[in-house]
């Protein structure tokens, strides 16, 4: 009776959650399903740092519209209305404008002026277009597109930063949804192992110790299930704040596959990476934005060359002109700078020379970047192999001690351990399996991709 009763419990473990699971099953489907593609693609579209890197780089188009605006014909004007603080009084002295055969000197005596403290206005105006002033005008539109260029890039290096980030999420919520599955399972198993186990206690059946046991094994089993679903709802929530979603939107996670069949060398990695990294491509622009900025410091020895138009009225002050137009040509240039032109040019002759080598730097630690990337993916696939193995092992020696059990040739609690093991390996797959596709994330991030 005692062999038929452990049987009667062995099946009723192994059977237990064939109805709980197709309930699970049911309430899952419900809930839709979210895959990676659809994953980066929200959080490429949605993500708020990937929309702040593109209004950043927005900016740059007003700058360039800004700088181009130089080049047309500048007006300014200014007008001044209000009363005099004190009157205005001239003098001029008999004869100052010549003495002249039958009308004698004029003025003929000394003739004073005086304009009282009362209301004035002042009006000036002008155009500048400029001419020399084109070539930096251009070195400087230039420059600012460089600017608009690199912060393109910085587009480009956050919807990678973003794009490995929801991969990396992706996959390690992969793995705590099957360690929670798996920690679910093992607590039904332990549960109804539970109740069979009191049962049996009352019938005299089994001993005591194997009771504690199974409600020792619960106990921490309950536990386990417990820190791995906080677990689970801080990572859903982490993700739901990389695709910019309410934190609560419920979703699922589709199964990840067992690895990735594409060849990749070393080589062929770093060398996608030298050209699609936009940390390299960021480099060489500042490159020559260094040069433009050199180009303008050299440029400052140019005169400013231009056509000029100038206006300027003056209303009720006696004696001054009302009006007063000029139209010509202006120039301005400073001969003597003391030093000022040279030592700015030298200045950004050395700012070229250390983006020179910025560039070189950050080519050589991409390079050494990728070589990290790629090794740890080997070394991923290597674990994941490992533990492929291992789990394979455990589910074989589940599957001997369950049939040993039922012909009364092991313990209850070598079923039991046998579970336990199988649960474990079962989780360390799924962490070697995350692992492996994290570090091809990390790897393709490292090359520049998406």
């Amino acid at each position: 009776m005692m062999k038929s009763n452990h049987l009667a419990l062995l099946l009723t473990i192994l059977v237990l959650a064939s109805p709980i699971g197709s309930l699970a099953q049911q309430v899952t489907q419900e809930v839709p399903l979210l895959t990676l593609d659809d994953a980066v693609s929200i959080a490429l579209t949605n993500n708020r740092l990937v929309k702040n890197s593109v209004l950043e780089a927005q900016k740059f188009d007003f700058q360039v519209s800004t700088a181009r605006s130089r080049r047309l014909p500048h007006f300014q004007f200014s007008a001044l209305g209000g009363e005099l603080l004190q009157p205005f009084d001239f003098t001029f002295a008999k004869g100052v404008f010549g003495t002249y055969p039958g009308v004698g000197p004029i003025p003929s005596t000394n003739a004073k002026v005086h304009t009282p403290a009362q209301l004035t206005a002042y009006l000036t105006g002008g155009m500048d277009v400029p001419l020399s002033q084109q070539y930096k005008i251009g070195l400087g539109i230039r420059a600012t597109e460089l600017g608009r260029d690199i912060a393109k890039e910085d587009i480009r290096a956050e919807r990678q930063k973003i794009g490995a980030e929801v991969r990396t999420a992706y996959f390690e919520l992969v793995a705590t949804q099957a360690a929670v599955d798996a920690a679910r399972e093992g607590v039904r198993t332990l549960e109804e192992a539970q109740r069979v186990t009191q049962r049996y206690i009352a019938e005299k059946t089994v001993l005591k110790g194997d009771a504690l046991e199974v409600d020792a094994r619960l106990a921490k089993a309950q536990y386990e299930l417990s820190v791995a679903e906080n677990g689970l709802a801080t990572q859903r929530e982490h993700l739901n704040q990389l695709l910019a979603r309410d934190l609560a939107t419920p979703f699922r996670v589709d199964s990840i596959p067992e690895e990735d069949t594409t060849t990749l060398s070393l080589e062929e990695a770093r060398r996608q990476a030298s050209q699609s990294r936009p940390e390299i491509r960021e480099a060489h622009l500042k490159e020559k934005q260094a040069d433009y900025d050199r180009r303008m410091a050299k440029a400052e020895y140019i005169p400013d060359f231009g056509v000029a138009v100038s206006y300027m009225g003056i209303q009720n002050v006696q004696v001054l002109p009302a009006n007063v137009g000029v139209a010509g040509f202006a120039l301005t240039w400073e001969p003597f700078d003391w030093g000022r032109r040279h030592n700015r040019v030298r200045e950004k002759s050395n700012t070229l020379a250390q983006a020179h080598n910025g560039a070189q730097e950050a080519e050589s630690q991409i390079g050494v970047e990728v070589g990290l990337k790629y090794r740890k993916w080997k070394e991923a696939a290597l674990l994941l192999k490992a533990t492929r193995t291992g789990h394979e092992a455990a589910a074989e020696e589940l599957r001997v001690t369950g049939n040993k059990y039922k012909e009364q040739a092991a313990l209850i609690r070598d079923l039991l351990q046998a579970q336990a093991r199988s649960s474990e390996t079962s989780f360390q797959y799924q962490q070697a399996l995350s692992s492996y596709w994290s570090s091809l994330a990390d790897l393709r991030r490292a090359m520049g991709e998406e």
